[in-house]
């Protein structure tokens, strides 16, 4: 392994790790950071709803661009299927509905039984931001699963929230701010695949993109990590299913190790799927005093890890095959002690709110093999 590490001079300052641990703190962080920006401000983003959330955010952009500061924002198409069929059922961007995203919307709401919107409401400040001449506006189909944002090159913020009001006021979830010690650059670097994942690091980036040169990827690099935990993970997942992800969380319980995973109870998408998972998972371990698993009221979208009060790995990427094989992911991995204490302790609050998952759950089959069959389609989209 080549072995990279950051030189922090004396005029700059040691990187520090923020956890935003709701969604109203993540946001009005966020909205300070544009408020504060003087040079750049970058976003990617998968769902940005037309709600007070998402226009709250649209209007602080365009503020930050009528006073100078280049604004871009890469905006994933394949994210609009899911803003047209939940909450506010209203896409910010994504106004026009061709033939091909009219039909896998469809397919989406008579799968999960929700009827979504496919009459989308102007969007004047849509219009407007985009049209700005300071703001470069990049949408297509990436697979861009990233929530990302970079300020003046300097402060990073990423994590699981999407852009809208169910991702701000109901869900759970996390965000981090990074700053010091060259948190843009280090990223740039490994987009740019000018550097590899080096776990010896205070801190990096795992990531899954097209442009990565790690010779192991992101979901590997996690498998490994995971592997490595001697005495605990503590682990918040909006999404399950990868059957890698499960056998490695079977190897970990097997060996001693505690692992506590708080998801949903029944999560907005591919429900059935988590809760097949998380039965595998007591059923393989026999349901031991060492595995705990969680499930709360509330929609869990947050992904997270903490492993032996050591490291963190916090950001977009979910236990599913999309995260680690066909979505562009990023994700913040630290060895701050006090972060990771922070983390455990958020986790094991929502926990708190939650209930114990014990054999049998209930889920339909026919929906697991369903929702992988979805997870499938999309692979091969992102490859056509």
């Amino acid at each position: 392994m080549s072995l990279i590490s950051w030189p922090v001079t004396g005029a700059e300052a040691a990187p520090s790790f923020h956890l935003l641990a709701n969604g109203v703190a993540a946001y009005d962080r966020i909205l300070r950071r544009i408020a504060q920006a003087r040079r750049s401000v970058m976003l990617r983003c998968f769902e940005w709803r037309d709600d007070d959330t998402g226009q709250s955010l649209a209007r602080a952009l365009l503020s930050a661009a009528d006073r100078g500061v280049a604004v871009t924002i890469y905006k994933d198409r394949v994210g609009r299927h899911y803003e047209h069929l939940e909450a506010t059922k209203q896409s910010f961007f994504h106004k026009k509905i061709d033939l091909p995203a009219r039909l896998q919307t469809w397919a989406l709401m008579t799968f999960y039984g929700r009827w979504g919107s496919l009459r989308q409401s102007p969007s004047p400040l849509a219009d407007v931001l985009v049209a700005h001449p300071n703001v470069k506006f990049v949408d297509n189909k990436r697979f861009d699963h990233a929530k990302l944002y970079v300020f003046d090159d300097e402060v990073v913020i990423l994590g699981g929230m999407g852009i809208g009001d169910d991702f701000r006021d109901t869900n759970v979830d996390f965000m981090v701010e990074i700053s010091g010690g060259g948190a843009a650059t280090r990223l740039a670097d490994r987009y740019e695949g000018r550097a590899p994942f080096d776990p010896t690091r205070s801190y990096d980036y795992l990531l899954h993109t097209l442009r990565s040169q790690d010779r192991k990827g992101l979901a590997a690099e996690r498998f490994d990590l995971i592997a490595s935990a001697r005495e605990r993970l503590t682990i918040e997942m909006a999404y399950l299913g990868d059957p890698a992800s499960t056998d490695i969380l079977v190897a970990a319980v097997k060996r001693g190790v505690k692992v506590t995973m708080l998801t949903a109870a029944r999560s907005n998408v591919g429900a059935d799927l988590n809760l097949f998972t998380c039965a595998e998972l007591l059923r393989r371990t026999g349901s031991p005093e060492n595995l705990r698993i969680v499930l709360h009221p509330r929609m869990v979208h947050g992904k997270a890890i903490v492993g032996d009060g050591e490291w963190v790995d916090l950001g977009s990427a979910n236990f599913t095959q999309l995260s680690h094989g066909d979505y562009e992911e990023v994700d913040l991995f630290c060895r701050d002690r006090a972060f990771a204490k922070r983390v455990e302790q958020a986790i094991e609050a929502d926990a708190q709110a939650g209930a114990p998952a014990r054999l049998p759950l209930a889920y339909s089959r026919t929906y697991v093999a369903a929702e992988r069959i979805v997870s499938a389609f999309h692979a091969r989209k992102k490859r056509g």
